[in-house]
């Protein structure tokens, strides 16, 4: 009760900030990585005021404040930065601190999702009106639109088999399927992923299944390789991997998991260049 009163609180002397400051410069809160690529590509990182967790690898030195994972916001510690704008993607939540957000007067954008390339120019573009840096974005698509269409042109030898896992222990992994970043990222890295071909999204699957799928590549989030100790800890904790090719040919692999949420963007289009090499050169 004391917390809702709380925001509520400081939702109405925001609102009153806010109403009396019509032209500040932008205070923008960046929700999500694949925003914050765009507001560095941009070259409007000087109007963000804080970042979040999956955001940090972009602030080397530190110095903006992290406000938590975009999944699991708070209202009272995003109004504490006193921003103009909050920019994410439609999974940023919950619901009540985004309600408390527009309540003072802060605007809350939400960003376009998905993976096809008119989905990457919506958030280029909606992030470009925001930021006032509608120039850069039509350098910055052509740029991208380059660099897609030259993987898609490309003629790879070899198309393996690759998988992306979600792997915790005592329980089946979770796999990528088709509509998914990961997918997309695998296609124009020339490679194959076999259950995008049976179900879309993400879908519990078990060890036994990916045995006989016998992927040439297992790919895992980067967070997962950390703390599992690499490959060796994770055939340790799910010793039936060892019979899947990957294993075998010490082809299990971390991959970034800023690349593959909240849509397709720069950092998918840097891991496909960088998983096509590695497809053409095993």
């Amino acid at each position: 009760m004391k917390q809702t009163l709380l925001l509520i609180t400081l939702a109405f002397f925001s609102s009153l900030a806010l109403a009396s400051t019509h032209s500040q410069p932008n205070r923008i809160i960046s929700v999500g990585s694949t925003v914050t690529e765009l507001l560095y590509a941009l070259n409007a990182d000087d109007q963000l005021v804080a970042i979040d967790i999956t955001s940090k690898h972009f602030d080397s030195e530190g110095k903006l404040p992290q406000v938590g994972y975009h999944r699991q916001l708070s209202a009272e510690g995003l109004m504490a930065q006193n921003p103009t704008h909050i920019i994410g993607s439609n999974e940023m939540g919950p619901e009540s601190a985004l309600t408390l957000l527009k309540a003072a007067g802060i605007q809350v954008i939400t960003v376009p999702a998905g993976n096809s390339e008119a989905d990457l120019d919506a958030r280029i573009d909606t992030v470009a009106k925001v930021t006032g840096k509608e120039v850069q974005a039509v350098a910055l698509k052509d740029k991208l639109h380059q660099q897609m269409q030259h993987l898609a042109k490309l003629d790879p030898k070899h198309h393996p088999k690759a998988i992306f896992a979600m792997l915790s222990e005592g329980r089946p992994a979770t796999i990528a399927g088709s509509d998914t970043t990961i997918d997309k990222v695998i296609q124009l890295a020339g490679g194959n992923n076999p259950p995008n071909q049976d179900f879309n999204s993400y879908k519990s699957m078990s060890f036994e299944a990916i045995i006989n799928i016998q992927p040439d590549y297992i790919l895992v989030p980067q967070r997962t390789w950390d703390a599992m100790g690499g490959q060796q800890g994770i055939i340790q904790k799910f010793p039936l991997l060892a019979a899947t090719s990957a294993a075998a040919n010490n082809k299990i692999i971390p991959v970034p998991g800023s690349a593959i949420i909240g849509g397709f963007g720069i950092e998918s289009i840097e891991l496909s260049q960088s998983l096509y090499q590695t497809f053409q050169r095993d």
